[in-house]
């Protein structure tokens, strides 16, 4: 955990905007819409809707996939998740998945006094602390998080994040100034089976617009679409 602590402090110092946890800046999107890909072929998206309601933030995602292998779905995820964020700060989340015909949730409460997140969910049941997050890929404080809550299942995962490189990403016909970071994620600190992601974050918009990992294949969440209110 110490090092986790090391890590994530100098990205502070290198990024400083990431000090903000709040998501307040996220005030004037309207929409963020992702294409999945699997070894270079769309199979699926991932869509984010947001709108701000009597002083709240609400986040709607709506995620739908399928990959095959020799015509057989090896993977076919459909869900959909609602955040609902006050004064920048996260007060519930519920989320529906059905992956491979199996029912997966979550669904978490905050408890202000307590300072916690109360939480039900298919793989966990319990309190964690409220300075937990939610992992999403639309929210960059994904890279500023030691402790990650699946959306799918509620299950805790530890994670430690690296800057990477300064990158010029191309998404279809724009060049975009961008920071690459890897995630490595783990179910437990010392646990040898790992997840890694290489994230691309936009320096002007501090969007995520891409992100990759290797598992039964290349994939890939690529940013296609951005709206904002005027």
């Amino acid at each position: 955990m110490k090092k986790n602590k090391i890590i994530i402090y100098l990205i502070f110092l290198i990024y400083p905007f990431f000090s903000y946890s709040h998501v307040n800046h996220y005030d004037k999107l309207k929409l963020i819409e992702m294409d999945i890909l699997r070894n270079g072929k769309k199979i699926g998206y991932n869509n984010y809707l947001f709108k701000n309601q009597n002083n709240l933030l609400i986040v709607n995602n709506e995620i739908n996939f399928v990959t095959k292998l020799f015509g057989i779905d090896i993977l076919n995820v459909k869900g959909s998740s609602t955040e609902t964020y006050k004064n920048g700060r996260l007060i519930k989340f519920k989320s529906d998945t059905i992956q491979n015909k199996k029912k997966k949730y979550n669904e978490l409460m905050l408890d202000e006094d307590k300072k916690t997140f109360k939480i039900d969910g298919s793989s966990f049941n319990g309190n964690l602390p409220s300075t937990v997050l939610v992992g999403n890929w639309w929210n960059h404080s994904i890279l500023q998080s030691e402790m990650i809550i699946s959306p799918l299942s509620g299950s805790l995962k530890f994670q430690e994040v690296y800057f990477l490189s300064k990158e010029i990403l191309k998404i279809n016909s724009n060049s975009i100034n961008t920071s690459k970071f890897k995630i490595i994620m783990k179910k437990n600190i010392d646990d040898k089976k790992k997840e890694e992601f290489k994230v691309w974050l936009d320096d002007k918009s501090k969007i995520i617009l891409k992100v990759s990992y290797s598992k039964f294949g290349d994939w890939e969440y690529i940013v296609k679409n951005i709206e904002k209110f005027n």
